[in-house]
């Protein structure tokens, strides 16, 4: 018989390879005019634009607004964002909320830079992420092999025949040995870098690509009120661009980052990341995808992936909301197991995003914990495309999904009926729409005086 865990993964991790079996006759007999014209060559006209605000739109009471990348929406006050961080666990820029409740993908990228907010910091988090910094590890390897060397110079006087002192003699040797290598692997490999900003640091290396191709990297850590803020940024080095200039671009950068308090919505032209903003020109590339959620459901993940819509990667929002529709009916042999568990079915249908056409579907089920009490699991996709080639018009895709107690047991409790959160993320849907800026886009500036079709 299949697992509780076994059928709860089915149903929600991915959805990609239900896509390809069921929905390609969907999505050709389904493709929407909003998709179509998005894809057009034209620009983006002042009636498109007008769409991407939600005009009209107020929050209402008992809500308050947040905002990531160009979006701004509505939200209960209590919300987190995943920024959860253990040295033991491993670090990347794709953060969780713990060891197990996180969405897969959840990463921050603007232009070449990659970053993570990390916190609220802890002495052991702080100690974990200055340890990891070249200089400070070059430093404690080099107090190791000074320990290591004192006990295998006494070792050495004593002159013992025996053989687990030998043996124990020549375990030390070889750790002082690897210690020496890994110490000139440092030396050799890193550089320090002075990002010039109050509570910071920095460093260097090159990475060799496959074909040859050298990168360079520049990684920095800003300690701002009780968070850390990670950043790497990584570019191609040629005859154009060399260490020096890449160097310039991202103390540039840095410069143009500050913090932002919770709830706070900028009104300059920039990005909005967690606790922090990036000021720009309206015209970075955006790549950013995160999962927030109601500290009274810590089980429940609703994850924003927004950025601009670019010939590699364009967004199919009709193929997922199908795929995300379509658990339980694709036939094979694991599919009809999960089909009794099955409960209700969300589209595939037109839905909104502000005042935006999109796309949705998903499944909710309900199935028995190990204690016997029945519990309900699902997954929502709500997905716009954008507009190819327009900063101001972004793909926005909205998913909400569950984590059980059978998956992280860290949670304590699983997740609320689906009609409650289900109604969360209406809130979420009706609300999002683009920031308003002053001054605004110049995409959308330029565009505002036109005339649509």
């Amino acid at each position: 018989m299949m697992s509780l865990k076994k059928i709860i993964n089915l149903c929600f991790f991915p959805l990609i390879t239900l896509a390809v079996v069921h929905v390609a006759a969907y999505a050709a007999d389904n493709k929407s005019a909003d998709d179509d014209r998005r894809t057009a060559s034209r620009a983006p006209n002042a009636r498109d634009l007008m769409e991407s605000t939600a005009p009209g739109y107020s929050t209402p009471a008992g809500l308050v607004s947040e905002c990531l990348g160009r979006l701004v929406f509505d939200v209960k006050p209590e919300i987190e964002w995943p920024t959860w961080y253990d040295g033991d666990f491993g670090f990347d820029f794709s953060k969780s909320f713990s060891r197990n409740v996180f969405n897969p993908g959840d990463e921050i990228k603007i232009g070449n830079v990659k970053i993570a907010v990390i916190g609220p910091l802890t002495d052991t988090i702080s100690s974990s992420l200055s340890a990891a910094l070249p200089k400070n590890d070059l430093r404690d390897q080099l107090a190791r092999l000074k320990k290591d060397e004192l006990a295998f110079s006494e070792n050495s006087k004593k002159k013992t025949g025996d053989r687990k002192a030998l043996y124990a003699q020549s375990k030390l040797e070889d750790s002082i040995q690897e210690t020496k290598n890994y110490i000139k692997e440092i030396q050799d490999k890193y550089q320090p870098f002075e990002p010039g900003l109050p509570d910071s640091e920095g460093y260097w290396y090159s990475k060799t690509e496959p074909g040859n191709e050298i990168y360079s990297v520049f990684r920095t850590n800003l300690k701002r009120g009780k968070y850390i803020y990670v950043f790497e940024s990584t570019e191609l080095l040629s005859k154009k661009l060399d260490k020096e200039a890449h160097r310039r671009n991202f103390l540039k950068f840095l410069a143009s980052f500050r913090t932002r308090t919770k709830h706070e919505i900028p009104h300059e032209l920039g990005i909005c990341i967690p606790a922090g903003f990036i000021r720009d020109d309206g015209k970075s590339n955006i790549d950013i995808k995160q999962s927030l959620r109601w500290n009274d459901a810590p089980g429940v993940l609703y994850s924003i992936h927004t950025g601009n819509v670019e010939p590699g990667r364009f967004k199919s929002p009709a193929v997922e909301a199908a795929a995300s529709a379509a658990i339980g009916m694709l036939g094979s042999m694991e599919e009809e197991r999960v089909k009794p568990f099955v409960t209700k079915r969300i589209g595939p249908h037109a839905s909104r995003i502000g005042a935006l056409t999109a796309q949705q579907g998903g499944v909710a089920l309900t199935v028995k914990g190990k204690t016997g009490t029945p519990y309900e699991a699902y997954s929502v996709f709500t997905g716009y495309s954008g507009w190819l080639g327009s900063v101001v018009l972004p793909y926005i895709l909205i998913e909400m999904s569950t984590r059980t107690l059978d998956q992280a047991p860290e949670l304590k409790k699983n997740p609320p009926p689906f009609q409650q959160s289900m109604d969360r993320l209406e809130i979420l849907l009706k609300s999002t729409r683009l920031r308003a800026t002053a001054p605004t886009m110049p995409e959308l500036a330029a565009t505002s005086e036109t005339k649509g079709p």
